[in-house]
């Protein structure tokens, strides 16, 4: 502990003096590659005592010096580990980004050493991810090139961690074989943190096939190791899978005390991957306990982890925890869909184990819902895939289940036979027994070790109290006389001295309780005076903010609906119309606008980065800036006016395609409308438009056809801000006739949460279906529907979750 602490000290020392500006100063004028691979070596030891976000910074420091003396394997290993810092502190997406920047730069310098390194971070990055393909692409690359440079550290770490890979895929015998040749290479460098790892992985690997002694014996094997290293993480990873396995075996308290241990360890380490495993697996051994809502609330727990550090494997393994733990709640439809769930996830996972564990829960859930017959077709069809992919455990319980289902059945042959495999399978591997027989062997033989050392111990003191006792019984005679002779001579002085202190110092303390008594109520009394003048002061100052604001909000929502069209406005402009607009709150980041485009009535409506207050400027500066647009731009159509828009917005918000830019913006559709030709254009960016018409219009990529007489106009898949594509906006004309319906909308609508528990959005489909539904009613009695399903959808409990904006304008 003292090594680590020192080690770290050292090397934020020296990151200081690195990030000095004198020194700085000094670098600036001279900068040179051992100097840039100085600062890499410092972000490496960084990275070893775990300070990543230090190793960040100055490895980005080391890449814009590399990149200034055009330096490519500087600027490759400084991207490299900024992708490997990225990946444990969990923003996944940016260690791949980083990483493929390496792996580039690699590439082009062609550094064979540097792609090893590189393909193995990305198997084990990819792996992490449970992306098991991509994965084995890069560790067996990483092998090949690792071959070609005789490097024995990278040969062993690519065979290990494609072994990992095959234990994923269930892929035993050929995992097995990897572990064994990569063993091999690390007892021959002398490599105990490989040797430990490797050990961890066999374990593992037995530990699926439910063979608990091999596992148990390789798991206690890598933990000295791991202590003697003084490797926390690694000695965490070997409590937590000790613990799976007296989980397994019944050992809940043995369980817990490991599982507890390795949660310890990885807090002291910040690995959030790890937490999410070890949260997980105890809540699996509440759930085998009983203890339903503790089993639920670790498994919510390690779920929110999961998803942060998007580990797929992990999801699905809650996935199906949560689905046993409904089960037994007896919430049976709740649980059939967590089930479900976790059968898909492994599916795309490609590991068959997990689909196998998953279908025979399924099964369990079958059976106890009364449908016995699809039980036992899922059960025959598990054993079969368990006893192919060597999980025998699986199989073996699914022989229990069968004859449990004969037996109920009374059907004593399929009872029997199905019994006699299931005998015949459990007596075959390692069974739950066995291994209790050993754990208490172990127990009984530490117990009978540390009772013979207590008792050699006895023993000898007690000679040695014997020796002495002869000695000291002369002495102790004389003594004892002696002192029989002093105590009658004392005894009455004592008594009367000691009667009279007491009584003085009762006194003394009678006194000074008092005093002190008195002191408290004094300094108490003066505490509540002192707290109830800051109560009312808070009091007050609270009540003159919230008004103040509240005033504030209620004004910036007069200024934006005085900005926004007029009802007035739009009957002069249209024959008929509504508007629902319901911001999220007082303000709102969807906005309608009415205009003239070249000569024609030209209108939107968008919905702009956020809502409230931030949402509400946005609106108003997007209003402003179409009104300028239109009024300055001759002859202008939607597209161009969307494309001198997005070019005002990027300018204003000083957007320039770096990582650290805002990515605000908006998404919007406008539409202009020629009175004599009665032609509509249309033009959107990320936002469609809807319209009811009896035109007969011919479907293409752009044009959809909802239902008979709705079609649905799509957008460019661009926002007005800066993006990756900044393509020209299209356009889209048809010729509108009279009774024709335009449909403007946000996604605040589809996207509202609400209906039966589990909630979930309401969707585009529904409301394209709403609207389909309504499209020929009166256009007043058409807004009344919308929001009372929409108010219906909600319900009581789920609240309003984005700014809603729909118009439905008839031109003509």
């Amino acid at each position: 502990m003292r090594s680590t602490f020192f080690i770290t000290c050292l090397v934020a020392l020296i990151f200081q003096l690195f990030n000095n500006p004198c020194i700085a100063q000094q670098s600036d004028e001279k900068v040179d590659t051992a100097y840039i691979n100085s600062k890499i070596d410092i972000v490496k030891s960084l990275i070893d005592v775990r300070e990543f976000n230090a190793a960040i910074k100055l490895a980005k420091e080391a890449r814009k010096l590399a990149n200034r003396i055009d330096y490519t394997d500087g600027v490759a290993w400084s991207e490299y580990y900024i992708g490997v810092s990225y990946f444990e502190i969990t923003p996944v997406d940016s260690a791949f980004s980083w990483l493929q920047k390496a792996k580039s730069h690699f590439l082009f310098s062609g550094n064979i050493e540097g792609l090893v390194f590189l393909y193995n971070q990305l198997g084990l990055c990819y792996r992490r991810t449970n992306y098991n393909d991509s994965a084995a692409y890069y560790y067996r690359g990483a092998i090949e090139k690792a071959t070609t440079i005789n490097d024995s550290v990278n040969i062993a770490q690519g065979l290990y961690g494609l072994g990992m890979v095959y234990v994923q895929q269930s892929k035993y015998s050929e995992a097995l074989n990897l572990f064994q040749d990569a063993l091999a290479i690390r007892q021959r460098l002398g490599d105990k943190y490989g040797i430990a790892a490797v050990y961890n992985s066999i374990g593992l690997l037995f530990w699926e096939q439910g063979v608990y002694s091999t596992s148990l014996e390789m798991f206690y094997k890598a933990l000295p190791l791991r202590v003697e290293l003084n490797d926390k993480k690694g000695e965490a990873y070997q409590h937590n899978n000790i613990g799976l396995v007296y989980r397994d075996l019944g050992y809940y308290d043995k369980a817990l005390e490991h599982l507890r241990k390795s949660w310890q360890l990885k807090r002291e380490v910040n690995d959030t991957r790890g937490i999410s495993n070890t949260v997980m697996n105890i809540g699996s051994v509440f759930l085998l306990q009983d203890k339903i809502d503790s089993a639920l609330l670790y498994f919510e727990n390690a779920l929110e982890l999961k998803q942060l550090v998007k580990d797929r494997a992990g999801i699905a393994h809650i996935n199906l925890y949560l689905g046993q733990s409904y089960c037994k709640l007896k919430l049976f439809d709740k649980a059939e869909l967590y089930i479900k769930e976790a059968i898909e996830n492994y599916k795309e996972l490609n590991e068959p184990r997990g689909v196998a564990d998953a279908q025979f829960h399924y099964a369990l859930l079958l059976k106890r819902t009364d449908r016995t017959s699809k039980a036992i077709n899922l059960l025959l069809k598990i054993k079969d895939d368990a006893e192919k992919l060597g999980v025998l455990n699986i199989a073996s319980k699914s022989y229990k289940v069968l004859y449990d289902i004969y037996s109920e059945k009374n059907d004593c042959n399929n009872a029997l036979k199905y019994y006699q495999n299931y005998i015949a399978l459990r007596d075959s591997i390692n069974s739950s027994d066995a291994m209790r027989k050993i754990y208490a062997t172990q127990l009984q033989s530490e117990y009978d070790k540390i009772v013979k050392q207590h008792l050699e111990q006895f023993n000898k003191q007690l000679q040695a109290v014997e020796e002495q006792k002869q000695a000291r019984t002369y002495l102790l005679v004389i003594v004892s006389v002696a002192f029989v002779a002093l105590l009658g001579l004392f005894i009455g002085l004592i008594y009367t001295m000691k009667q009279r202190r007491m009584a003085v110092e009762d006194k003394e303390r009678q006194r000074i309780s008092v005093e002190n008594q008195q002191k408290e109520l004094m300094e108490q009394r003066d505490e509540i005076e002192r707290q109830r003048n800051l109560v009312i002061y808070q009091r007050d100052r609270i009540i003159n903010m919230l008004t103040d604001l509240g005033e504030s909000m209620e004004y910036a929502r007069k200024i934006q609906q005085a900005i926004f069209p007029s009802d007035k406005q739009l009957s002069e402009l249209f024959r008929d119309f509504f508007v629902l607009y319901l911001p999220k709150e007082t303000v709102g980041g969807d906005f309608y606008w009415v205009g003239n485009i070249s000569g024609k009535i030209g209108f939107a409506i968008a919905d702009c980065t956020g809502h409230g207050v931030p949402g509400g400027f946005m609106s108003m500066m997007g209003m402003s800036m179409l009104n300028d647009i239109t009024a300055n731009l001759k002859g202008a159509m939607p597209g161009t006016v969307l494309g001198m828009l997005r070019e005002n917005i990027i300018n204003a918000l000083r957007q320039k395609g770096h990582e650290d830019d805002s990515h605000d913006g908006m998404d919007i559709a406008l539409c202009a409308i020629d009175r004599e030709s009665r032609n509509l254009t249309y033009a959107g960016a990320n936002m469609s438009i809807i319209i009811s018409t009896n035109s007969d219009v011919e479907e293409n990529e752009r044009i959809i056809k909802i239902s008979d007489g709705l079609l649905e106009f799509r957008p460019d898949r661009m926002p007005i801000a800066y993006h990756e594509k900044m393509d020209k906006f299209n356009e889209i004309s048809i010729t509108i006739q009279p009774n024709d319906t335009v449909y403007l909308f946000s996604d605040g609508y589809a996207d509202q949460f609400g209906g039966q528990k589990p909630t979930k959005k309401f969707g585009y489909h529904a409301f394209r279906k709403l609207i389909a539904d309504v499209k020929d009613k009166p256009l007043y009695e058409q807004k009344k529907i919308f929001y009372q399903t929409l108010e219906r959808w909600k319900g009581e409990e789920e609240s309003q979750t984005d700014d809603i904006l729909i118009i439905g304008i008839k031109p003509f």
